[in-house]
Parts: structure tokens; C-alpha cells; sequence
């Protein structure tokens, strides 16, 4: 049997956080992964990380506040968002402190200001550095970090969290909490129970671009202990273009190209927010799009985090615009209708602009748009995949779980994607690893306490 001070569930950016800020307030900490790697979806994201009051970004809390709930569509746990920018600058701290640092800040749609900062990427993807930094601080800390330990069951005494159950190698162990259990074990974008049961009809066939560890465990534990759980249907939704032979997001998008349907009809307006334009493609013909760009575009989209994280895709080139409508003829989309919809859009641009959608820049308000006429030119078929879902266990601001009726479960925090409230029915770009390293470190301060 194991026992700490305080035991955290998953080792994404919430749980590494938190096992980080319970060491730091005194308290004897156990990171159980179900994973053989650390990092969860994290180690798999760009991570930019929506912050305020920063060095690169000195715009305030309150103006953050006001595009995080304008983000959320005014329909959200509006507690939570003030925690987070209230949160937001001590956290920045925290990470230089673990070696994390931000280059630049970003500005995409729904931002006031540039607030989603972002990390070199020079020697690993934005994600990886936060959990490779994070974990050498834990271990620096003497936190105890196991691997392939899959938590399925809460131990609960009294009314109180004081422990759990972890699989490994077929053998049922436990791991006692003598302050708190910490859930951070990610969503549930590879349940497709869970996904059938909460999502609306097709949801499943959404492609998760997650951690495999993103099965919902930590959702069924809290709901065995009776927890409330918040915005799971409308949270059940897509967030990347992603090509289905892979599996691999691909967001040139927001390089300049433009998405066309089978048809060869544009549907969104590209630069807007990858969920808006995940929404539209799901009610596209086969829900299935291509995005077309020249060579300008595929030079641009590598110099980016983004084309950075998301790459590995299955990519069609071709010589002329004619030859790559043919090829992807044969995937089933009109050649004809290719052609002319690409060349509908270099016409508009040369003239008043995107008439159809009313698109100004690459991505947000930033990047001049060109039309698609370099050599060679590309293309990749995507569907909807996800990088998250929004809905989760209720909690409160010290990321105490709640139950049913809204009191805490003793014992019992939770940070990251297993939560449900602070992006309610909406998303901003920067939130997500930022709620969880946020949220992770208020749920780790407030379990050693």
C-alpha cells in the first residue's frame, strides 16, 4: 500500500501543476498515470495559454474576463472565469519559476488582445516543454510519479475521499490520501459510451486527437461518489479539422487556405475559431471538407506552433490546381467544383474581398491573405475531430468537487478537462491547457491544505 499527504489522478498540465503546488505548500505527493508516458493531451497540444498581467500581455484581469465570458457566450460558471484571471498572473509566475517561457503573446478570435502566449517550440511542441518542466520540477520536489496505474475506484470513508484503488499488471493496489485525491485525468473523448450518451446524435463519430488516457475515468469515479457534472451535452463537441485516414489535426486554415465541401462550396468563414468551423463541416455532405492552399500557405502553416503540433497528415500536392482537383476526385469530392471554388475565392480577393463570408485575415485579425495561386499546390481531406470536450464534474472555486446538490465531497478536488463550468457553452483559444494549469494549481494548494 502507498500513502501521501495528497494524490493526484492523471500527469496532463493539471495534475503535474497541482502535484507541484501541493509539494510547494509542504504536503508529501503520489502522481498516478495510467499511461507508460507522462502528459497526457498535453504532451499532444501547441499550448498556448491564455493569460493576463504578464510581461508580454499587461492587459487586465477584468478585460480578460470579459472576452473569456464573451468566449463562453455569456453562458457559463462565471465564478470560475474570475478565479481564473484572478489566477492567471500568479500561475505565469509559477512557470518561469519551473523554467517555462513564453515568447510572445497571440491574438486569436474572441481576444480584445493578444492573450494566448506562446512557447519557442524550438525543441519540442509547446506541450511537451510544459509537462517535461513540470515533471522535473515534481520529481524535483520529491513527488513519487507512477506509470501504468490506471485509478478506477475512490476509496471513501465516512462521507470523506481518503484514498484509491490503481490497476496495474492485472493486480488491484491502493494509495491512501490523508488530505486529498486530486482527479486530473482528462476528458472522455475516447468513450464512446460516454460520448453516446451525452453527446447528440453523430458525436461519435468525432476524432478524438487526445491521450489515450482520455477515457472518462475520472468522470465515473466523481459520479460514483455522487458528484454533479455540468454542461456535458452542449460540451460534447468538435474542435479541429482532422484528416480521418491519421488522425492528425491540421489547421492550414490559419496559414490562408480555404475549406471547400464535396461540392467545392466554401461553408465558414476559415479564420474564425476551429470549434465554429468544426460545427459547420459536421453538416457539410458525408460531414467532410478539403483544405486547398499553394505552397506560399504550406511554407507559412510550418513556420507556426501550430504547424508545428499538427503535422503527419496525409497531404495531396500537385503541379497545377486541374491535376489536384482530379486527385481528390477520386476521394469523391466534384474536380469541377474544386477549381471553381478556389477560383471563385482568388477572384473575390482581388476585388473587394471575400464576399461570401467576409474572411480579412488568416487567422483572427492577424495575417494578410493571398490567394491560392503558387506552385505547387495541396490539399487535405479532414472531419471533425476534438481536442477536448467542455463538460465535466461541478466544482467549486477551491476545485472542491460538488455533489448533486451542490455541497463538497470532503476529500475530493478536481482541475482540468474533468471539470465542467468555466467554458460552459463556448471556448477561447489559450484556455484550455490554461484552465488546467490554473485550476491545477488552486486544486493542489487547496488538497495540501
Amino acid at each position: 500500500m502507498m500513502e501521501a499527504n495528497v494524490v493526484v489522478v492523471g500527469s496532463g498540465a493539471a495534475g503535474l501543476m497541482a502535484a507541484v503546488e501541493a509539494a510547494d505548500q509542504g504536503a508529501t505527493v503520489i502522481v498516478l498515470e495510467s499511461e507508460p508516458m507522462t502528459g497526457g493531451s498535453t504532451r499532444l497540444s501547441g499550448a498556448y495559454v491564455a493569460l493576463c498581467e504578464t510581461p508580454l500581455q499587461p492587459g487586465t484581469r477584468e478585460e480578460l474576463y470579459e472576452d473569456l465570458v464573451h468566449s463562453h457566450h455569456n453562458d457559463c460558471q462565471e465564478d470560475l472565469s474570475r478565479l481564473y484571471v484572478d489566477e492567471a498572473a500568479a500561475t505565469h509566475r509559477k512557470l518561469e519559476d519551473v523554467g517555462v517561457r513564453f515568447v510572445r503573446a497571440f491574438r486569436f478570435a474572441h481576444m480584445s488582445r493578444p492573450w494566448a502566449h506562446e512557447l519557442s517550440g524550438d525543441e519540442m511542441s509547446g506541450g511537451a516543454e510544459i509537462v517535461t518542466r513540470l515533471e522535473a520540477a515534481a520529481r524535483a520536489r520529491g513527488v513519487r510519479i507512477e506509470t501504468d496505474a490506471r485509478v478506477r475506484r475512490l476509496l471513501i470513508e465516512a462521507g470523506r475521499v481518503t484514498g484509491v484503488n490503481f490497476e496495474r499488471d492485472d493486480e488491484t493496489h491502493r494509495c491512501m490520501a490523508t488530505r486529498g485525491v486530486v482527479l486530473a485525468t482528462g476528458g472522455f473523448t475516447r468513450s464512446r459510451e460516454l460520448i453516446r450518451n451525452f453527446g447528440r446524435p453523430g458525436s461519435e463519430s468525432i476524432l478524438p486527437l487526445t491521450g489515450q488516457g482520455s477515457r472518462g475515468d475520472g468522470l465515473l469515479m466523481g459520479m460514483s461518489a455522487g458528484a454533479g457534472i455540468s454542461y456535458m451535452t452542449v460540451g460534447v463537441a468538435p474542435t479541429a479539422p482532422s484528416d480521418p485516414e491519421t488522425g492528425k489535426g491540421a489547421m492550414v486554415l490559419y496559414a490562408g487556405a480555404i475549406a471547400l465541401n464535396r461540392e467545392g462550396r466554401r461553408f465558414c468563414r476559415e479564420s474564425d475559431l476551429y470549434i465554429d468551423t468544426c460545427w459547420a463541416l459536421l453538416s457539410q455532405p458525408d460531414a467532410v471538407c478539403v483544405q486547398v492552399y499553394d505552397s506560399r500557405m504550406k511554407a507559412s502553416y510550418a513556420q507556426t506552433m501550430m504547424g508545428k503540433v499538427l503535422t503527419g497528415f496525409r497531404e495531396f500536392e500537385a503541379p497545377t490546381l486541374e491535376v489536384l482537383a482530379r486527385q481528390l476526385a477520386a476521394e469523391g469530392f466534384d474536380a469541377c467544383g474544386i477549381v471553381a471554388g478556389v477560383e471563385r475565392y482568388n477572384v473575390q480577393l482581388a476585388g473587394s474581398g471575400d464576399t461570401d463570408f467576409g474572411r480579412a485575415h488568416a487567422v483572427g485579425d492577424s495575417g494578410v491573405l493571398l490567394p491560392i495561386a503558387e506552385a505547387p499546390f495541396h490539399a487535405v481531406i479532414c472531419r471533425a475531430g476534438t481536442t477536448h470536450f467542455n463538460g465535466g464534474l461541478t466544482v467549486d472555486t477551491s476545485m472542491n468537487v460538488q455533489n448533486v446538490y451542490g455541497d463538497p465531497i470532503a476529500g475530493l478536488y478536481a482541475a482540468g478537462e474533468v471539470t465542467g463550468g468555466f467554458h460552459g457553452a463556448g471556448y477561447m483559444s489559450g484556455t484550455f491547457v490554461g484552465m488546467a494549469l490554473i485550476f491545477g494549481r488552486v486544486a493542489g494548494r487547496s488538497a495540501a491544505a
